[in-house]
């Protein structure tokens, strides 16, 4: 089949599927109605005049353009040159949403980003990733102006949104960068809040799950008044959210870390998990023909019943006296239980707007906001890992073992060091006499808006009109603290695992013991400085002064701040014979700073204090140009000069058109050039350390053949014997070393949009709009698992940059110390296209219902064309494609089709509504690559999942509604997959971890 004709199916299927749902009263979930109080354009006849209800099923009313995301110039939604999604306030009650990316997550531009589920490798942060373009390249605003970021990477934490106080929020996904200026790559979230509220009110709501768990509260209190005679509003809020912790271990799916693996014969899920035991795996001995060569160590792996071993080494017992081989991957080790399903959280809001009207045509307003986030994560006790050097005579090692590590002493390659008393093994040890490492992530956020917006008036009748100005200043910042618990300093417990003989009568040590000493002498740590004490971490042994030694609580913390100063005008420059000409003018200064003091302690580099600042000047301009009735033009740009070395005078840019053809039909088309500067984080991060899934290619069974990765898992590190065997990966996770690059330079971005905006009858609304993003110089942090690819499958050069960022331990494992290199680079690129439909309907049903009744139907879909990645541009063959694809490449699943859909009925003061979402299937990126056929997985496929939600509200009185529904209404469970994904055996901010979740609240008003 051809593109033309698979672009062509996929679209009247999914327009098709759209008005089936519709016409079926399927439930829908509007984003293409305008709000409410816009008017219709006034082309239109009176027939299809009324622009389709709000999501809350209200008649709009007539009134003047306003400003809508995406332009600064007065227009109507739907009748913009962009493609705007709107979610409406009454969508977060009916979502039971009081954190905003539970229902932003849903939408099928959004790829889910860090939530509530995020356990391992969390910031504590609630975050929106448009298109799946990364967090980083999507712009968040609160009424139009930028928002609070919550650390040096320059992204807004949603945690520090006031849901209740939203009027709507508006979704355009393509660069805007032109209007916004950096960081608009991918597109825009616009939150508007109600600035004009009077009265007091107040809402209460409560949810749990049907298991009795994860509950969540949420209070919220909002008080409002006009003033000076109806000059003036002020409004102040306060929220309180709570959210309880769920551990992985209270979900039959989530208790086992699962693994791929053969079960006779056949791929298969496996519970499994890391090699990093409460026992201790002992590893690094010779195998194959090198093992052979040493008779004593053959000798003495016999006595043991080891006999056989291979790179996967042995463990001890729980009584540290015993020994047995290591069996992959029954005896891992299952951390799954001890980590958080959902993520605990407490948070407080109090915030406040007032506007003023000084004069006719001066408007004095401020904002305010400050926020505490507090939010934990749970994970199993420390692993550790890596080649470490042991006393052969150790009193803690049962005879047979000692004489294991005598031959290997005796028989080192290195003859300065045989029989020197000590030998070096790899081990795979958990520290779990010292309990879980938690996290918490404590933030308090404030930011503070002043400004004065007004009319000018009008220079003459036809030049220069109906001027509007706006000018103001925002200081946001954000002061993190995170405080862990049970982390192990990496120094302590390489200094502890040392040990020497000492005699007391004397003082000498020696890893031999003293003849005529009791016991040889006494146990103590061959450097014994800092008080240090010997470590028995065979068995479960670790005392408790040892483990005083080695463990740590340690803290960190970041200042992040920004600065912004904007003025423009805006209005009517002339008159045509068409209508006016728009435009809106201005300037904008922005100041950014963070500053990131890590911990001093933790297992492995924690980092060095880092941080830094830039500013950036910009003067920016739109204009709509009205050229004959209903064909319109657009422009806009903006010039940015950074204070940066690589990223100086940058311009930006966009034009479009729209034409409504008839009253029922307008197309539009519109280009966008965007930039995204690097933020803080990639420019000036200290080295640290970070763990990332990632598979080794010398690990799997097919390096073993002969050939060149065989030869360069050799060259790189690898013992020959080892080569092909699963013990040179003890764990799916691997230690990479990331850090900033000052160099860096910007990312640019093209995005094309093409749409229509259909509307044949009254309160019918359908869009469609095709849109292509194409990143250049992407800012990349290759992947750890990008980096192995390249080494070993694309360049298969040990000079290369990529062979040479990987550091091995002498065994052969990836671990620290050492790692794989990965610092930022634009060395990357991403493309993505796809269609977006949308259908809106709304009709009065009092006739069925003998009451003043109506029905609203509205659905979204995406389909995704193509999204594919490229880490390095420099190898054209590297692109992923990612289109229908999950996986440790790929990360999230990006299904090729994801949809929403509400239905809506309203009697009286009685409302039910229905909501359905759709995430259409996805394949593991292991399989669409090639590097696997599905018959090598258990599950290759991620199948369509289906989730319905109902929702139900009261309006007893003018004054009280209650309210209440269920999330997940048949229970839906998600499909399981193997280890080279989430912990958790899925993706959970995709597909829904919890199940049945029921949620019931109130509202008062005053």
């Amino acid at each position: 089949m051809t593109n033309a004709k698979k672009l062509r199916t996929h679209l009247l299927a999914g327009v098709a599927s759209t008005l089936v749902l519709v016409v079926t009263v399927t439930p829908v979930y509007a984003q293409v109605a305008p709000p409410e109080g816009e008017q219709a354009p006034a082309s239109l006849d009176d027939e299809a005049r009324t622009d389709p209800v709000g999501a809350d099923g209200s008649e709009p009313q007539a009134g003047d353009a306003i400003v809508v995301t995406g332009s600064r110039i007065a227009s109507q939604a739907l009748t913009a040159p962009n493609p705007i999604s709107q979610i409406s306030s009454e969508e977060f009650s009916l979502t039971s949403s009081a954190t905003a990316e539970n229902l932003l997550n849903t939408l099928p531009q959004v790829v889910p980003g860090e939530s509530g589920f995020t356990n391992n490798e969390s910031s504590g942060v609630a975050t929106v990733n448009l298109r799946g373009l990364g967090e980083q390249r999507n712009l968040i605003l609160v009424n139009g102006r930028r928002y609070i970021f919550f650390d040096a990477r320059q992204v807004t934490d949603l945690n520090t949104i006031p849901t209740a106080l939203v009027d709507r929020v508006e979704l355009i996904t393509g660069g805007s960068s032109a209007v916004y200026g950096s960081d608009a790559v991918s597109g825009v979230v616009n939150f508007i809040l109600k600035d004009d509220f009077e009265g007091v009110e107040a809402t209460a709501q409560y949810d749990i799950t049907a298991r009795g768990d994860a509950a969540k509260a949420n209070l919220d209190l909002i008080v409002g008044s006009n003033f000076a005679e109806g000059r003036g509003n002020a409004t102040f809020y306060v929220n309180y959210f709570e959210r309880k912790p769920t551990l992985a271990g209270a979900r039959e799916q989530s208790e086992c870390f699962l693994e791929d693996t053969i079960i006779n014969g056949e791929p298969a899920l496996a519970c499994g998990g890391s090699a990093g035991i409460p026992n201790g795996r002992f590893a690094g001995l010779p195998l194959g023909a090198a093992l052979a060569a040493r008779p004593q160590v053959q000798a003495a792996l016999g006595a043991l019943g080891l006999t056989g071993i291979d790179a996967n080494g042995f463990k001890f017992d729980a009584t540290g006296t015993q020994v047995s081989r290591f069996v992959v991957p029954g005896d891992r080790y299952n951390f799954n239980p001890e980590n958080y399903l959902q993520l605990p959280q407490e948070r407080r809001i109090f915030g406040g707007m007032a506007n003023y009207e000084i004069s006719p045509g001066a408007e004095l307003y401020v904002e305010g906001v400050f926020t505490n986030n507090v939010v934990q994560t749970k994970r199993a006790a420390t692993p550790i890992s890596g080649s470490y050097r042991f006393q052969v005579n150790s009193p803690f090692l049962p005879a047979g073992v000692q004489n294991l590590l005598r031959a290997l002493d005796e028989t080192e390659a290195d003859a300065a060091t045989q029989g020197d008393g000590f030998t070096n093994l790899s081990i795979g040890r958990r520290i779990s006499e010292g309990g879980t490492r938690d996290v918490t992530f404590e933030r308090d956020a404030w930011r503070i808006v002043t400004g004065l917006r007004g009319d000018i008036g009008s220079v003459s009748e036809s030049f220069l009109t109906d001027l509007k100005y706006d000018a103001y200043y925002s200081f946001a910042k954000t002061s993190n603290n995170t405080q862990s618990e049970g982390n192990i300093l990496s120094a302590a417990f390489t200094q502890g695992v040392t040990t020497v003989f000492r005699n007391p009568a004397t003082g000498e040590t020696s890893p031999f013991p003293f003849a005529g000493v009791s016991g040889g002498g006494e146990l103590v740590c061959e450097n014994q400085a800092n008080g240090c004490v010997p470590l028995n971490i065979f068995g479960p042994n670790i005392s408790q002064e040892g483990l005083d030694f080695i463990t740590t609580r340690s803290s960190s913390s970041e200042d992040a701040e920004m600065q912004v100063a904007t003025a423009y005008v805006s209005g009517n420059l002339m008159q045509l014979p068409a209508g006016p000409v728009g435009f809106a003018a201005g300037v904008e200064w922005r100041d950014v700073y963070a500053l990131f003091v890590p911990s001093q302690g933790g297992f492995g580099d924690v980092g060095e204090i880092s941080g830094g600042e830039y500013n950036v000047k910009e003067v920016f301009g739109e204009v709509r140009v009205p050229v004959f009735d209903g064909f319109e033009l657009n422009g806009a740009f903006r010039y940015s000069d950074y204070s940066l070395p690589n990223v100086n005078g940058v311009w930006t840019y966009g034009g479009g058109a729209t034409w409504q053809i008839i009253p029922q039909v307008m197309i539009r088309g519109q280009y966008q050039r965007a930039v995204r500067a690097p933020s803080v984080d990639e420019l000036y991060r200290s080295e640290s350390t970070v763990s990332e899934a990632a598979t080794d290619p010398c690990a799997l069974a097919s390096a073993a053949n002969p050939g060149p990765i065989r030869d360069l898992c050799i060259a790189t590190g690898v013992p020959a014997d080892a080569v092909g065997n699963t013990g040179i990966q003890p764990s799916f996770q691997m230690t990479g070393i990331v850090g900033g690059n000052p160099d860096l330079e910007e990312e640019t971005t093209d995005t094309f949009t093409l749409g229509a905006v259909i509307r044949p009858t009254r309160g019918l609304a359908v869009t469609v709009d095709y849109y292509n993003i194409d990143i250049k110089d992407a800012i990349f942090r290759a992947p750890l698992n990008v980096v192995l690819d390249l080494c070993y499958n694309q360049f298969q050069d040990i000079d290369s940059f990529y062979c040479q960022s990987i550091e091995r331990l002498p065994d052969g494992t990836i671990g620290s110390p050492g790692g794989i290199s990965a610092p930022f680079a634009n060395i990357g690129s991403i493309k993505t296209d796809g269609i977006d439909v949308g259908v809106a309907y709304s009709m009065d049903v009092s006739s069925l219902f003998g009451a003043e009744s109506s029905l609203t139907l509205a659905g979204s879909l995406n389909w995704l064309n193509t999204f594919d990645r490229n880490p390095v541009v420099d190898v054209p063959d590297l692109v992923n494609r990612c289109a229908g694809a999950f996986g440790l490449t790929c990360g999230e699943p990006l299904p090729e089709w994801k949809g929403t859909a509400r239905a809506t009925l309203e009697i009286e003061e009685f409302t039910a509504s229905l909501r359905y979402r759709y995430v259409g299937e996805v394949t593991d990126d292991r399989v669409t690559r090639g590097l696997l056929s599905p018959d090598d997985l258990a599950v290759p496929v991620i199948h369509p999942e289906h989730y319905f939600d109902l929702s139900l509200a009261w309006d007893i009185e003018e004054r009280l509604t209650v309210f209440g529904g269920v999330i997940n209404l048949t229970d839906n469970k998600q499909t399981l997959i193997g280890s080279s994904q989430e912990q958790l055996n899925t993706f959970p901010s995709t597909y829904d971890p919890l199940g049945i979740r029921f949620f019931a609240g109130a509202t008062v008003r005053f």
